[in-house]
C-alpha cells in the first residue's frame, strides 16, 4: 500500500514526525539572513557546464552552528529508528568507514567542539553520523570507476541512499540534469583531489517545508498549484554545502553534505539576492527546470514573489 501523503507538504506522512525544529532556525536570522546566501552560484544560462568547486583548508571541511544540537539529536533519532534508510556499510568499505570516524574525531578535537565520545559498538559511520551536522557518503575508487560504496545519510534532499548503493558516479548523478555534460571532468576532478585537500561547492533549491530528513524521488512530490505568502510563507530556501575531501590510506573520498535551511523571508533583507535568484529561475532550461521543480508551478509563484522583493529595491 502507497504511503498517505500529507497535503500541506507533498511528503509522506510516517517523515512529518522527523520534522527539525524550526524555532532554532528562526532563531539564527533574528539578527538578519545568513552569511551562505553570498556563496550561492546564481548564475544565468549555461551554469550547468561549471563544477562550482572552491578550494578551502582543511579547518572548513565541516561546519558547527547554533543548530548543531537540534540537528545531532534529529540525527540520533534517524540513526536508532530508520537505521536502514539513512545507513549502509557492506564490509569491504568498513576499514573506510573507521577511517573517516577517525577524520571526524580529529576534526571535532582539533577545533575545540564537544561531543560524547564514540560507541565502539556501533558501526564507525553510525558514530561519526551522530558527531557532525554532515552526512557522509564515501566514494571509493574500484574496478576502474569511483563508486558510492558507503554512507550516514540522514538528510537526503530528493534521494535515496538505498538506491544508489555501490553505483559508480555517472549511475549515482543519472537524474541530475545536465550531469553528462561534466561527468568526465568530475571523475577527472576525483582522480586528481591530493589526500586531505578540501574542496567545497554549493547547491539551492526552494521547498514547500522546512523538513531535512526527505529520502523520497520526485516523482513522488505532488504538482499541484503554489502560492507564496507576503513573508514568503510557506517556502524555505534549502542549500547543501558539498564538500569533498580524499583519504591518504585508502582509494577513497569522503563527500560531506552539510544541509542549510532558512525561511525564505529572509529574502526581504537581500533584495539583490532575490533578484539574481529570480533571474536565475527564469532562466533554467526545460530539463534542470524539471529537474529542481519536479513539473510543478513552484518556480513561477516564488519567482513572481521574488519580483515583488526585487522592484522595491
Amino acid at each position: 500500500m502507497d504511503a498517505a501523503i500529507d497535503p500541506a507538504t507533498g511528503l509522506p506522512v510516517d517523515l512529518l514526525d522527523f520534522a527539525p525544529d524550526t524555532s532554532v532556525y528562526e532563531a539564527m536570522v533574528a539578527g538578519g539572513p545568513p552569511a551562505w546566501l553570498d556563496e550561492l552560484r546564481l548564475d544565468t544560462g549555461g551554469a550547468h557546464h561549471h563544477m562550482g568547486t572552491h578550494a578551502t583548508t582543511l579547518d572548513g571541511w565541516l561546519l558547527a552552528d547554533e543548530a548543531r544540537d537540534m540537528e545531532l539529536a534529529l540525527r540520533s533519532r534517524l540513526l536508532d529508528e530508520r537505521r536502514d534508510v539513512v545507513h549502509a556499510c557492506p564490509a569491504g568499505a568498513e576499514p573506510v568507514a573507521a577511517a573517516t570516524l577517525e577524520l571526524v574525531v580529529d576534526w571535532l578535537d582539533e577545533h575545540g567542539i564537544p561531543y560524547d565520545p564514540p560507541d565502539p559498538a556501533e558501526p564507525p559511520l553510525v558514530a561519526a553520523g551522530r558527531l557532525v551536522q554532515e552526512d557522509l557518503c564515501l566514494m571509493i575508487h574500484r574496478d576502474g570507476a569511483w563508486h558510492l560504496d558507503a554512507g550516514v545519510l540522514c538528510f537526503p534532499t530528493l534521494w535515496d541512499l538505498r538506491d544508489r548503493l555501490g553505483l559508480a558516479t555517472p549511475d549515482v548523478h543519472e537524474r541530475v540534469a545536465h550531469y553528462d555534460e561534466i561527468e568526465q571532468r568530475v571523475d577527472r576532478f576525483f582522480d586528481r583531489l591530493p589526500a586531505d585537500r578540501v574542496v567545497w561547492r554549493r547547491n539551492f533549491s526552494v521547498k514547500p517545508y522546512p523538513h531535512l530528513h526527505v529520502p523520497v524521488v520526485k516523482s513522488e512530490l505532488p504538482t499541484g498549484a503554489h502560492s507564496v505568502g507576503a513573508d514568503g510563507s510557506p517556502y524555505w530556501l534549502r542549500s547543501e554545502r558539498q564538500t569533498v575531501r580524499r583519504l591518504t590510506d585508502h582509494p577513497a573520498i569522503v563527500f560531506a553534505i552539510r544541509v542549510q535551511t532558512v525561511p525564505a523571508g529572509v529574502l526581504r533583507e537581500r533584495p539583490d539576492i532575490a533578484a539574481a535568484l529570480g533571474a536565475h529561475l527564469r532562466g533554467l532550461d526545460a530539463e534542470l527546470s524539471d529537474y529542481k521543480f519536479a513539473g510543478s508551478d513552484l518556480h513561477v509563484a516564488f519567482t513572481g514573489w521574488l519580483d515583488e522583493i526585487a522592484a522595491d529595491r
